[in-house]
């Protein structure tokens, strides 16, 4: 059995990468290529957000380091040290960042269904 080397990311030294959807940028930790799992920085600048309600193909589970993003509908706002899960196929959203905002986001599996319009660019919804 091949059992790799234990890897360790700064992400202080890691650019931020903008994503196809304006005010969002994130830091790629770790991909899973083969089930589309994956773990992420990803930072909304003050007054972005995802636009539409929409689900995910997996689980989805985010932690906020900082800042105060906003489940628009139900009024669930996440803040410093804020857990939330949103279980696969669990419909959510529009969101917006009343501040600047930074989350630690995990998927168990493949982000979309399909690929939301919001995107322009297939990578960023992966």
């Amino acid at each position: 059995m091949n059992v790799p080397e234990e890897i360790l990311l700064r992400t202080k030294d890691l650019e931020w990468v903008d994503k196809s959807l304006e005010g969002l940028s994130h830091k790629m930790l770790w991909r899973d290529e083969e089930t589309g799992a994956s773990i992420a920085l990803v930072r909304f600048q003050q007054g972005a957000g995802i636009p539409s309600r929409h689900e995910h193909a997996s689980n989805q589970f985010m932690y906020c380091l900082r800042g105060r993003y906003t489940y628009v509908p139900t009024g669930l706002t996440l803040t410093e040290g804020s857990f939330y899960w949103n279980p696969k196929g669990s419909a959510h959203g529009p969101t917006h960042a009343d501040e600047e905002s930074v989350l630690l986001e995990i998927y168990d599996g493949p982000h979309y269904p399909v690929q939301p319009s919001w995107y322009t660019n297939p990578d960023d919804a992966r």
